[in-house]
């Protein structure tokens, strides 16, 4: 009896029943491994102490708080737009767009007016307070800054503050509030510093994340004015160095688009719930905790992310980025002509070549030669614009302040460290305390001749 012959087609069969079991072990076997999975990591958290464990470290935790929540007129997150984030905005038609009011974080508390302030600021300003307003980007806002009380106007105002304490408790440590008789005592108080007005200073933190100056002169305009401050400090410059010049102010978000392309967005809504749904599991977590911990950057908004491409090689449309910045702070300062302005434009990285630190050179090394090169060509060119329409006791330039500087000052090419914070509300103390000096009163008894 002839044995059957097997040909490649006999073995058909087979091979399409192992593929078919296969497959099925696959999508049945897999899911079925990551729920036990998922179950054994749960079971195994809660019985060793709970799921503050998985919260990421406190870096990670401080950079989320500060990206933003975009969300809509009724309060809602538009579908397809990341939602990581817990700084709450919103899009407006005269600022393009805005910190929504009473919203408060572990790290930072916005008022009912969209301040970063722990109460409500009053219209109707005290007798005895003297109102200052700290406008500008991220820098000014003090992104990362652990509370309010460490952010930039919080500082300052502590220092005005204590200045005016210093004076009245140690009056002979300075200028005495009427010019002496005698020439040696005018002599001797030639010497000594001079008195600051006095009063109650009161640094309100209008700051938002993200904003340039076109942002900034319509906050000044719609809101800031109305308080009655009694000075100004415009902290800024990085936004309208990196943004194009055919914007008149910084928008956020594509919400046009998405909504031009529902099925785009459709798709964006999908995935977004997917990487929450993800993210959100047990497993995710103590992988990003433990074996691949989630950086900053992953909460990074639109205005956190920092590139060459950002900061334009084209001299022309470089003058246009300037021409605009210096447009709106000149608009700005006479906006404000009946009180005090100064105009800082704040620190970047590459104003500090020398002593740079590990982390420093790391951050340098990441944005390349093309973006140092071009940040302080235009850092430079927008100085040798800007110089010129203000005043020395209206202008001050940061870029290179930290150039000799042995501590870690950046924490990525603007936002700063603590102590670096408290050399810039240092130095802008300084330059506000020049613009309330109080010059002794005239004493009656000398007449024209006070030295006689």
């Amino acid at each position: 009896m002839r044995r059957p012959r097997y040909t490649s087609s006999s073995w058909q069969p087979k091979r399409k029943s192992w593929f078919r079991n296969t497959l099925l072990l696959i999508l049945i076997g897999l899911p079925l491994i990551i729920f036990l999975a998922e179950l054994i990591a749960r079971g195994a958290v809660l019985a060793t102490g709970g799921l503050e464990q998985l919260v990421p470290n406190k870096t990670v935790a401080i950079a989320q708080a500060y990206a933003f929540r975009l969300q809509d007129a009724n309060g809602n997150n538009y579908p397809g737009l990341t939602d990581a984030g817990k700084l709450q905005v919103r899009r407006s038609p005269l600022l393009g767009y805005e910190l929504i009011p009473n919203q408060k974080s572990e790290y930072w508390q916005i008022n009912d007016q969209g301040f970063r302030q722990d109460s409500s600021v009053p219209l109707d300003k005290p007798a005895s307070e003297i109102r200052i307003f700290l406008i500008g980007n991220s820098t000014a806002f003090t992104n990362m800054a652990e509370k309010n009380q460490k952010a930039l106007a919080f500082k300052i105002e502590k220092l005005l503050n204590d200045r005016v304490r210093l004076q009245n408790s140690n009056p002979e440590k300075f200028k005495p509030k009427e010019t002496p008789y005698f020439a040696d005592q005018i002599q001797a108080m030639q010497a000594l510093p001079p008195r600051i007005r006095e009063g109650s200073y009161r640094v309100i933190a209008a700051a938002v994340p993200g904003y340039s100056s076109g942002n900034e002169l319509s906050l000044l305009a719609h809101r800031v004015m109305a308080y009655s401050p009694n000075a100004l400090i415009i902290f800024d410059g990085y936004e309208d160095l990196r943004s194009p010049s055919s914007q008149s102010a910084r928008e956020i978000g594509n919400v046009e688009q998405m909504l031009s392309d529902p099925i785009a967005q459709y798709r964006q809504h999908q995935t977004q719930q997917f990487n929450n749904w993800l993210n959100s599991l047990y497993l995710v977590k103590a992988w990003q905790k433990w074996i691949s911990p989630a950086s900053i950057n992953t909460f990074s908004s639109d205005y956190q992310v920092f590139n060459a491409e950002q900061l334009t090689k084209d001299s022309q449309e470089l003058q246009g980025r300037i021409g605009r910045y210096v447009t709106n702070v000149t608009q700005m300062t006479r906006l404000a002509a009946n009180i005090p302005v100064l105009v800082a434009m704040q620190p970047e990285i590459t104003g500090k070549q020398k002593s740079l630190t590990k982390e420093e050179s790391d951050i340098l090394n990441s944005l390349g030669k093309e973006y140092s090169d071009r940040a302080v060509n235009a850092y430079k060119t927008a100085e040798q614009a800007l110089t010129p329409k203000l005043t020395s006791s209206k202008f001050v330039n940061f870029y290179n302040l930290f150039q000799d500087s042995k501590q870690q000052a950046f924490i990525d090419p603007i936002h700063l460290t603590e102590a670096a914070n408290d050399i810039v509300a240092q130095k802008l103390y300084e330059n506000m305390e020049r613009l309330f000096i109080v010059q002794p009163a005239a004493n009656p008894l000398l007449g024209d001749n006070p030295a006689f």
